[in-house]
């Protein structure tokens, strides 16, 4: 039967993926290797597809599987919603279904992910490149959530050793990284459930239900059904439970972490907290004992409920499976034309009221507003919807004032909410230690957000000098290094005379620069060179430890520690010059006449700038070795030589950026063996280890 399978499941994945999965990378190997690579990358494409719902085409898109994939097939991203998603593929094939997903692939999966989380994005294949902007983007939010797929097409369970491997990775990251293992019965389950148009029947046992009719006008159920019933809906459908709907689960954002503590701590609570699901259905079929089963069913509202249900029944089955859901099962069996639409329309349009609206209507923000109006002249915005100030001078939003309050407050815990989500500060014992009846007024208050503006600001003049770490320290970290800025301004600073008020903003920038080099230096000294800069964010008490260890560094009378060469992009480039790469690689004849060579910039403010244009014509980013010894890259777009450095140049002016002074050489890599610089520094190494000799 294993073998059957396999043969079925590579039926479909010709059927689905032929024409759209791309192997011309591998042309030059025999045709063996050709179809196995194939069939492991349409695999790939076949796990994002079963958790994300994208067209197969787009799915073919997210594909990276080449040499220099680093032990990643596939990465995806959705950015739809705030708490963004990537989900992260290795793929293992067998034709006749014995694969297996070792130790190694395990290490391989987490070390790519790994670099990048890191931004080591150079360190990939040009097949990553279009998706480095969207990756960028979701990584570089501190609420991402991250979802590891091993797929093999075999019937075994992943090895211990290698399980072991991505659970501890996981731990690491807490809720924002996630293990969902698709093996070849996962698979064939897909295959049963309809690549493209899928045909969901969902059935519930007489014990999980509690339901009555309503016969008519159209032919639906209310009631109940228990928590387990709904995870193992979830468990065997995935995107597909949601065909009809206007969007898919968001992952575990603020409002489903909330629906998923609440599942854990007080599930027999569960149906009073929450709204419940609504199921539309081509034809719902009640046995004689009250069994349920629905064909072509789809949930049309309630995805997140569904998603937190399934969460938390992952985590812990047996309360889980005690919460009730309320739940609508609605019959289009004889309905009018259009209804199924005008269900899924209406139920989803309803205006949600979120926390920051009950804030609105506390007395210290209405006296705030009028404050900020009678003395400032200026517009301070409570509500959602309310139109916002016409620029930065003429006010502020609720939003932006909480933001710096939880910034400025000595304790480290309100600027730590405020980073993972700013929803955290509404809850009443938050925001009365930021805005204090009788104690808040205007003109503390916005000082405080022209504070925040100023190191916002700092940080974006400053963020081209710093690469790696620092670098993502200074996108993650914002809020982090605004509140130790904050900590060391001068004792009364809100208190000062307006005319000398300038004074403070002044000396922001100093304030920053210390900020991130102290920071750093725990992060590496507490944690390690190679620890994650990201679960700063993820966790409360390491937040605090390293606010105080920073803040006792930049307060005693010692030196400050100086900013890791590694992390000034200044030396990263004054290295690179020194290696004189070029001349190395010449001299050696290291590189064949022919020989691709791709372009990646560098990761930050770079990257951001070019990586679109690069996009945008797959020949911009690559040319090919050429011996001479300056002019040695003959760029694929318009066949003429330049230096590495000279077409970097170039390329960023084509791009409609300023040039700069940079080294091509860091630029440019040869893959799998990295880019010129590194050949060039290998070459001297084993130069220098024969003259010791």
């Amino acid at each position: 039967m294993t073998a059957l399978h396999a043969q079925q499941l590579e039926h479909a994945l010709d059927e689905q993926f032929t024409g759209i999965v791309e192997v011309d990378d591998l042309s030059k190997f025999e045709q063996r290797i050709q179809r196995s690579s194939f069939l492991s990358r349409s695999l790939a494409a076949l796990a994002i597809r079963e958790f994300t719902g994208y067209t197969l085409e787009r799915c073919a898109e997210f594909v990276i599987d080449s040499f220099g994939d680093q032990g990643i097939d596939a990465v995806a991203v959705d950015l739809t919603s705030e708490e963004p998603q990537v989900w992260v593929v290795q793929a293992k094939w067998s034709s006749d279904g014995t694969a297996t997903f070792s130790k190694g692939a395990a290490l391989d999966l987490k070390n790519g992910l790994e670099l990048l989380i890191a931004r080591e994005y150079q360190s990939f294949n040009a097949k990553l490149t279009p998706l480095i902007g969207d990756l960028e983007r979701a990584l570089s939010n501190p609420r991402v959530q991250i979802t590891l797929l091993p797929a093999w097409a075999g019937t075994q369970s992943m090895g211990a050793e290698a399980k072991d491997v991505l659970d501890r990775f996981c731990a690491e990251y807490e809720d924002s990284l996630r293990l969902r293992p698709l093996r070849l019965p996962d698979f064939i389950r897909i295959l049963r459930s309809g690549i493209a148009e899928p045909q969901i029947k969902l059935k519930a046992a007489a014990a999980a239900v509690d339901l009555s009719p309503i016969k008519e006008p159209i032919l639906a159920y209310h009631g109940t059904i228990g928590g387990s019933e709904v995870a193992r809906w979830y468990e065997d459908n995935h995107h597909r439970l949601f065909q009809r709907n206007i969007r898919n689960p968001l992952g575990v954002t603020a409002v489903n972490r909330t629906l998923v503590e609440t599942l854990r701590k007080r599930p027999e609570y569960f149906w009073y907290f929450n709204n419940g699901i609504t199921v539309l259905c081509d034809k719902v079929i009640m046995g004689p004992r009250g069994d349920l089963e629905m064909e072509g069913a789809s949930i049309v509202n309630g995805a997140q409920t569904v998603a937190s249900v399934h969460e938390a029944y992952q985590r812990d089955p047996d309360i889980a499976t005690r919460a009730r859901i309320g739940v609508r099962i609605i019959s289009l069996t004889d309905c009018p034309e259009g209804f199924d639409h005008d269900v899924t329309r209406t139920t989803n349009t309803q205006n949600r009221v979120e926390p920051q609206d009950f804030i609105a209507l506390e007395k210290v923000q209405q006296q705030l507003r009028d404050d900020f109006l009678l003395r400032l002249r200026k517009t301070y915005v409570l509500r959602r919807g309310e139109e916002p100030p016409q620029s930065k001078d003429d006010g502020c939003t609720l939003r932006e004032a909480a933001t710096a309050l939880a910034c400025a407050h000595a304790s480290p815990e309100l600027s730590f909410q405020a980073n993972v989500d700013i929803n955290l500060l509404w809850d009443p014992k938050q925001h009365h230690r930021l805005f204090p009846l009788n104690r808040t007024d205007a003109v503390k208050t916005w000082r405080t957000i022209l504070v925040l503006r100023e190191v916002e600001r700092q940080i974006d003049l400053q963020r081209p000098q710093w690469e790696g770490r620092a670098g993502t320290l200074a996108d993650l970290g914002r809020l982090l290094i605004a509140h130790v800025a904050f900590q060391r301004l001068p004792t009364g600073w809100r208190e000062t005379a307006e005319s000398d008020w300038p004074t403070v903003p002044a000396c922001v920038a100093e304030l920053v620069k210390g900020a991130v080099t102290t920071l750093i230096h725990w992060i590496d000294t507490g944690y390690g060179p190679k620890s994650q800069v990201s679960s700063i964010f993820r966790n409360a008490e390491r937040y605090a430890d390293l606010v105080a260890s920073a803040l006792a560094t930049l307060q005693g009378e010692g030196q400050l520690p100086a900013l890791s060469a590694e992390y000034r992009a200044s030396e990263r480039e004054r290295h690179a010059r020194q290696a004189n790469a070029v001349t190395v690689i010449f001299e050696n004849n290291a590189l064949e006449e022919g020989t691709l060579i791709e372009f990646r910039p560098v990761p930050g403010r770079e990257q951001q700038q070019l990586t679109p244009w690069l996009t945008a014509d797959a020949r911009r980013a690559r040319a090919t070795w050429t011996r001479q010894r300056r002019n040695c890259l003959v760029w694929a777009v318009d066949g003429v030589a330049y230096s590495p450095t000279g077409l970097a140049q170039k390329m960023l002016v084509e791009a409609g950026h300023k040039s700069k002074p940079l080294q091509g050489t860091r630029r440019w890599f040869v893959p799998q063996r990295g880019s010129l610089v590194d050949i060039a520094n290998r070459l001297r190494q084993a130069s220098d280890e024969e003259d010791e000799e």
